[in-house]
């Protein structure tokens, strides 16, 4: 028979203890946890009922589980924990990442993992092309998309992606550019502003717009040119950084500095800050490169805002496309095309085909009843 001990500690009570005998014959004794000895003794009885049935007297607790990973936790740690060398600048990539992902968690964030289902993904889906354009919403799902992923390659999820073979909504193509009488404005604009008030802003936003309408190049690639990436002798340029990460394509390409750009350039040696970097094209005297920022669009907005009738929603990557899509008009070639831009897809340079005067050709002629 077991019994019930009443435990003091330096005459202070500590509480009731049951002894016992266990299911392996040997005499034991525990803390009841009880705050009364009646209910130490209802524990006891049930510990010798239990040893009666062959079973341990006191069993093992079963360790709690952990509460389900929810999709706002998922998100979180794939933000602050994914990584892969083709990608530049993780930093930036990551805050990306982050900022898309913001528009997930109000319909997804609480939602435990494994419940998530393909039914809510299109549900969200929907719910953001209410709200936002579809090109947003195809960069609001693909990183959710990848986050689901790169969950079960980590061992951190077991459930299936939920975001595969959800339709998601077609990229809606953006090909904004200037005609020629607006690029002869908008360089006449600029230049008069650098010339009337001979400031190093005036005068950096008007040879970068230039040089952007006669390249092709990013804005980041703009900014991250250095003197050394020029050689007047074989007129050599090359594109070897987008501000000081890699290019896009991660890949450098050399082109030729059209021989339009030869005299501007010698003015613009003249009158460029000498900073640490080399900088072609430093945004302030000191070099410094601030991506993403508003500074380093260096006023071209404001300045396209005034001359135009129309709304350029991007506007350094709209010079870029005036430059592919006066190429393409003029008769370039359409794999030179892909080069000049370092498109790694041809199917990025195609966009532009329509504008090439011989498109179609004769063809719709063929055609005899």
């Amino acid at each position: 028979m077991g019994d019930i001990v009443k435990k003091s500690r330096d005459g202070k009570f500590i509480g009731w203890y049951v002894r016992f005998v266990d299911v392996d014959g040997r005499r034991k004794q525990r803390a009841s946890h009880q705050p009364t000895k009646a209910l130490a003794k209802t524990l006891l009885v049930e510990i010798e009922a239990r040893v009666a049935r062959g079973q341990a007297a006191m069993p093992e607790p079963t360790p709690k589980e952990k509460p389900e990973l929810t999709v706002a936790e998922l998100c979180e740690r794939y933000v602050t924990q994914y990584s892969r060398p083709r990608i530049k600048n993780l930093t930036l990539y990551r805050t990306e990442q982050k900022s898309a992902l913001r528009r997930v968690l109000p319909m997804l964030g609480s939602h435990p993992v494994s419940a998530v289902t393909k039914k809510d993904i299109a549900q969200l889906r929907d719910e953001l092309l209410t709200t936002y354009k579809p090109n947003t919403v195809m960069s609001t799902l693909r990183p959710l998309s990848t986050a689901f992923s790169w969950g079960a390659r980590e061992g951190i999820i077991t459930c299936p992606n939920p975001c595969t073979q959800v339709e998601r909504p077609r990229r809606e193509s953006l090909l904004e550019f200037l005609d020629q009488h607006e690029v002869q404005r908008l360089v006449t604009v600029a230049e008069e502003s650098a010339r009337e008030t001979d400031s190093h802003a005036a005068w950096l936003r008007y040879v970068a717009t230039v040089f952007a309408l006669h390249t092709g190049v990013r804005k980041g690639e703009l900014l991250g040119l250095r003197w050394i990436d020029l050689d007047l002798t074989t007129r050599r340029l090359d594109i070897a950084r987008s501000y000081r990460a890699r290019p896009k394509s991660g890949v450098t390409r050399h082109l030729k500095l059209p021989t339009t750009l030869l005299p501007l350039r010698s003015e613009w040696r003249r009158r460029c800050p000498r900073t640490p970097d080399g900088l072609l094209f430093p945004v302030s005297a000191r070099g410094t490169l601030r991506q993403g920022r508003k500074l380093d669009m260096l006023g071209l907005p404001e300045l396209l805002s005034e001359m135009m009738t129309r709304p350029i929603q991007r506007p350094w990557h709209a010079l870029r496309h005036t430059f592919a899509s006066h190429f393409v008009m003029s008769g370039g070639n359409i794999l030179t095309l892909q080069k000049i831009l370092g498109h790694a897809d041809i199917k990025m340079t195609l966009v532009y085909a329509h504008l090439a005067p011989d498109f179609l050709g004769e063809e719709m002629d063929r055609l005899r009843y």
